[in-house]
């Protein structure tokens, strides 16, 4: 269930259904919700420079690091997906949005619902941008909009896809009964 710590007497707080890679570390000021993934290497660091909310269903993907600024909390809505590498830092990310591989978005922006976020691309500080936006580039901006629905990556797994160790207590997660890595 990855290494939790305390910061100033906060501890993070994880839903029952999360599930967190033994090599994820969350410190502090997190909050958690249902059927999350948190992958392998992945950060997430509230604290002493504000706090960090993630929504339901998101799935944050390898070696991510999350964290808030000083006056601004990271915020990741329902139905997120954060590819391998992204980097958040005080910034909202709204419902549903895609971000790819290696992104980094900076204090203060604003990710729109269903938006996605093209692999590597730099959202400057304070960047806004409206649901549906295909955003792109270094600097980020819009390079269209999406006209159907947002699905999910075929990249990003679901709730059993997450390797789990084979030593780890089968009353733990009764959610993964089935998962081939579930003793």
């Amino acid at each position: 269930m990855g290494q939790h710590y305390s910061y100033r007497g906060v501890s993070p707080q994880v839903a029952p259904s999360v599930l967190v890679a033994d090599s994820a570390e969350l410190v502090g000021d997190v909050v958690v919700g249902e059927h999350t993934i948190i992958a392998g290497g992945v950060r997430v660091v509230g604290g002493s420079r504000g706090a960090i909310r993630i929504g339901a269903r998101v799935t944050i993907l390898e070696n991510t690091v999350l964290r808030p600024l000083p006056g601004s909390d990271l915020v990741i809505e329902d139905d997120v997906v954060i590819g391998p590498g992204a980097i958040l830092q005080g910034c909202h990310v709204e419902n549903g949005s895609v971000v790819e591989a290696g992104a980094l978005i900076d204090g203060w922006s604003r990710i729109g619902a269903e938006s996605l976020v093209g692999t590597g691309a730099c959202v400057k500080q304070r960047s806004v941008f409206a649901a549906r936006s295909v955003i792109d580039g270094s600097p980020a901006e819009v390079m269209g909009r999406l006209r159907g629905p947002l699905r999910r990556p075929g990249w990003a797994p679901e709730g059993g896809d997450m390797p789990v160790r084979q030593d780890r207590d089968p009353g733990a997660r009764a959610d993964l009964e089935g998962d081939p890595g579930h003793r």
